[in-house]
């Protein structure tokens, strides 16, 4: 997949900034630096994790930059293996002709993932925590962090253990009977062994079902404003974000398309929609247009804001739009009924309505705090044991298939049969940590990374 014998280099900051941070990692790393630093005397013998002011020089030893530089001697690297680090400043000159003169002094150009590919390699992380890192660095939301950081730190890979040890006591006690040739040993407590099978399978289940928490996290809540034209949802979309993104106006059906916010609230990305208003009677094509489209709009968010102007009676516009999010709201998404307008005066009332007023604030931070709260419910606050990707989920299903199976046979006593399944399950596990994964699958993982990670 790569080629581990090359010392690679690559830029691992992004535009912006006035420091760009260039790594250097491999055998030869310490010599091919030496070329382009002066005094090259700092990395014939250098000490780890001491920084170097030194000189960048081309090939007819003239300067291009000063730069920081920082040795890291095997195995006390990220990578496990020889590593320079180079802070120069982050002008696109200075930083191709420093890469330029490392790739001609022996260096090869990393490719995406390179540097944390040789970290797994060199065991100084598994597969999970090297996901982990991934997702650390796409993190957008304080809560995608706290997932991302708990996988990179191990605890993912502490609870894979934990449910592989389970397993492999399991597998103990049918080995050790495989091999009783001179049946000395007792028959296995079917009853008990069941009870012990059961409690695995359900730690697995548990972290099957996790992904969906940690897709929500994610992806982040999806979150439909959906009422009658001029009932407020573009007042109340603005309001939230608190710039104008939607146009208002007093003119019924200002929005006859669906309009797409992002925000956060309480540490989750939230997207907000505010759609087309529902109208009973229109001949208006792309105001029909519009409602076909609040209603995927419905089908497709976790949480419907619905929005009734308090100032008036209730209209037919109004019972077809509850009518539209009753038909179309997927199951487990969760309704707010909410009266806008508060600061007119009010023509209804209904207990399970949240008075909101777009004008003076009134009540938003009691809505802000319904989606939050929906928010937690969700995730259940379980945040160190998580998985993140439709692999480790692959992973724990293929796992708890060969448990079902395992327990399935044992009540027929063929030992044999069960401690392959209990096998199939720990490799399984083991393809999380990336004990027995295949380079396909290994490629897969870390082309998804940046250049210089």
């Amino acid at each position: 997949m790569y080629n581990h014998s090359d010392t690679i280099a690559s830029l691992a900051t992004g535009p912006g900034g006035t420091i760009a941070v260039i790594r250097i990692s491999g055998r030869n790393a310490f010599d091919i630096s030496s070329k382009i630093l002066k005094p090259d005397n700092a990395l014939k013998e250098p000490k780890n994790g001491v920084s170097y002011l030194l000189k960048v020089v081309d090939e007819n030893n003239q300067i291009i930059d000063r730069a920081i530089v920082i040795a890291y001697i095997n195995p006390k690297s990220f990578t496990g293996e020889d590593m320079v680090e180079i802070f120069c400043h982050n002008s696109p000159y200075i930083v191709k002709k420093i890469i330029e003169l490392l790739t001609k002094n022996g260096a090869r150009q990393a490719i995406r993932g390179e540097f944390s590919f040789r970290a797994f390699i060199n065991g100084k992380m598994d597969l999970s925590q090297a996901e982990g890192l991934n997702e650390l660095i796409k993190a957008e939301t304080e809560k995608q962090h706290r997932i991302a950081i708990n996988q990179a730190n191990g605890k993912l890979s502490r609870k894979i253990d934990l449910i592989k040890d389970s397993i492999i006591n399991l597998l103990s006690e049918i080995e050790v009977r495989i091999d009783d040739n001179y049946e000395e040993m007792e028959n296995i407590d079917i009853s008990n062994y069941l009870e012990n099978i059961e409690s695995t399978m359900n730690d697995i289940k548990k972290l099957v079902k996790s992904y969906e928490k940690a897709n929500f996290i994610k992806n982040g809540i999806k979150i439909a404003i959906v009422g009658s034209p001029n009932s407020g949802k573009s007042s109340l979309l603005n309001r939230i974000l608190g710039y104008e993104r939607a146009i208002t106006s007093e003119i019924p059906g200002t929005t006859r398309d669906t309009i797409e916010a992002v925000t956060q609230i309480g540490g989750i990305k939230a997207i907000f929609t505010d759609t087309a208003g529902i109208r009973a009677n229109s001949n208006d094509k792309i105001e029909i247009e519009g409602m076909e489209r609040t209603k995927n709009a419905i089908r497709t968010s976790d949480i419907i804001i619905y929005l009734e102007d308090v100032s008036k009676p209730q209209s037919d516009d109004d019972k077809l739009a509850v009518d539209m999010i009753n038909k179309n709201m997927k199951k487990g998404a969760k309704l707010i009924k909410t009266y806008s307008k508060s600061d007119l005066e009010k023509t209804k009332q209904e207990k399970d309505f949240l008075y909101t007023s777009s004008k003076t604030g009134e009540n938003l931070d009691k809505l802000l705090s319904t989606i939050s709260n929906t928010e937690e419910n969700v995730i259940d606050s379980a945040y160190d044991e998580i998985i993140t990707s439709q692999r480790q989920k692959q992973c724990l299903e293929n796992s708890l298939k060969e448990l079902i199976k395992a327990r399935e046979i044992l009540s027929d006593s063929n030992y044999e049969i069960v401690a392959e399944h209990l096998r199939m399950s720990l490799n399984h596990l083991e393809d999380i940590t990336g004990k027995t994964t295949s380079d396909d699958i290994l490629k897969n993982i870390f082309k998804n990374f940046c250049v210089g990670k």
